[in-house]
């Protein structure tokens, strides 16, 4: 079986995307499964650490192209490069691919979320944009892979497509978000200047992430709860200028509430592992990486009850409207409740240790298989 994978989407543009589909390489190369697999990468984006990973493993090829995700010029250089290297089949990983000229299809979306919640795009011009390049992508592809049911709906919804060519395959976990000794915790909180006890935010600032409710949750349990004095609020993630509501909102209580942008991706465990508790409003989720890497750190997960979280979460978090009287309920009840905690924290392992890479790779070598053999 002989498959061409698109791995462009893989830097800080992509942070989602990047680690999902590095996520599945390494999944794939721990198989041991007969296949060749040619990867498409950028000049300027060498995955060096990827390619260490697959050193020696002879199943996978590098190629390195100029077009970029966004280029015009990649509706030509890359179908070129398919009639080259002749694959059975190929896989975008990300939705703004050639639209032409490649050999039969699969392609990965994720979510629809500029379709389901407007606000996350923003324009009129960038909304329509982004459903008219679903709706060619998503065109005479021989299989749409996405990460969870409540997408598949939408995308069966939004772009009719029939259900035998939507695949769910759930994302997962990397090894490395697991309970993190007490001393990486401390060298964290001495490298960011955190305080000892914390909730936490993680995630960008955009509106439909609603970092400005995981704010307001937080200064309501503060305002209700005296007791909580020596409790802070970390929000970390993707910083987007355009959007700074979650800043205002906390500009009263800056001595309580932490703004810290920049944590390097390689301190993201000890951050989770360090929290008291993880907080996630948003109101739309393709999937849901985040609470589920909190839940792997052991750390317990109040998350809103929207979109694909529930079935991501299941019965191992707090699952409750996305507002923040009832964020601010749900943690208080949590804060309060040490048994609650641990119950938690042991369901949260127990859950994420199920989504592993190595499952992910099965499933997508599955559908590899069923598009080669069917030759759609």
């Amino acid at each position: 079986m002989h498959i061409a994978l698109d791995v462009r989407a893989t830097d800080a543009h992509f942070p989602g995307i990047g680690r999902a589909t590095l996520g599945l390489l390494r999944g794939l190369h721990e198989l041991n499964e007969p296949f060749r697999i040619e990867l498409i990468a950028n000049h300027d984006r060498p995955l060096l650490a990827d390619r260490c990973v697959l050193q020696g493993d002879e199943r996978f090829r590098w190629h390195t192209v100029g077009a970029t995700p966004f280029s015009l010029s990649q509706q030509w250089e890359l179908p070129a490069l398919a009639r080259r290297l002749a694959p059975h089949c190929w896989h975008a990983p990300y939705y703004i691919r050639p639209f032409w000229g490649l050999p039969p299809t699969i392609v990965t979306v994720y979510d629809v979320i500029g379709q389901r919640v407007p606000s996350s795009l923003p324009s009129r011009r960038a909304r329509l944009l982004f459903a008219l390049a679903v709706r060619l992508s998503v065109r005479r592809t021989c299989a749409v892979i996405t990460s969870s049911q409540a997408s598949a709906h939408d995308l069966q919804v939004l772009h009719h497509l029939p259900p035998e060519r939507l695949h769910v395959v759930p994302l997962a976990v990397d090894a490395r978000f697991r309970p993190q000794p007490e001393v990486e915790v401390m060298k964290l909180r001495a490298l960011y200047a955190l305080p000892q006890r914390y909730l936490l935010y993680l995630g960008s600032n955009k509106p439909h992430k609603q970092a400005v409710v995981a704010v307001q949750a937080f200064t309501t349990l503060i305002q209700q709860d005296p007791t909580l004095r020596n409790l802070h609020l970390v929000v970390a993630g993707r910083w987007d200028e355009r959007y700074p509501e979650a800043r205002q909102a906390a500009a009263p209580y800056l001595d309580r509430i932490l703004f810290r942008p920049d944590i390097a991706d390689p301190n993201l465990p000890a951050l989770l592992a360090g929290a008291t508790a993880f907080l996630f409003p948003s109101l739309y989720e393709g999937f849901g990486l985040p609470p589920l890497e909190a839940m792997a750190c052991g750390t317990p997960v109040v998350v809103s009850n929207r979109s694909s979280l529930p079935e991501v979460i299941g019965d191992a978090g707090l699952l409750v409207e996305p507002t923040g009287p009832a964020f601010a309920a749900a943690l208080a009840q949590l804060l309060h409740d040490s048994s609650l905690q641990a119950a938690l924290s042991e369901r949260g392992m127990q859950r994420a240790a199920a989504f592993t890479w190595e499952r992910v790779a099965r499933s997508t070598l599955a559908i590899y298989r069923h598009c080669v053999e069917n030759m759609c």
